[in-house]
């Protein structure tokens, strides 16, 4: 158990695909709509697609929202004296000469 949580889990993959069904769901909820619009007496098959769209789009905007909590909770609590010593501090950029080094070892 010695890795972080934050390492363990993959916040950036489970917060894409819960915005990419966030984003779907809200297109098809707009285009049910539109269509129901252009169909109003005949469009009654449009409404459980339409229910269905609303229950995908809450439920991934929920877990959206706990996720990205979640994920900047364990953040913090697992700040930066928690992890191992040997990866050293992050860097956003690496120097070339760095990786000169790194590359030699």
């Amino acid at each position: 158990m010695s890795d972080r949580l934050i390492d363990r889990i993959n916040f950036a993959k489970i917060v894409t695909v819960l915005a990419i069904v966030f984003g779907v769901s809200l297109g098809l909820c707009g285009v049910t709509a539109a269509l129901a619009s252009q169909m109003r007496g005949s469009g009654d098959f449009l409404l459980p697609m339409g229910i269905i769209e609303l229950i995908a789009m809450g439920l991934s905007a929920v877990a959206l929202v706990v996720t990205v909590v979640v994920w900047v909770i364990a953040s913090i609590v697992g700040g930066p004296g928690s992890g191992s010593a040997d990866k050293g501090p992050l860097k956003l950029f690496e120097d070339a000469e760095d990786k000169k080094h790194r590359d030699r070892q």
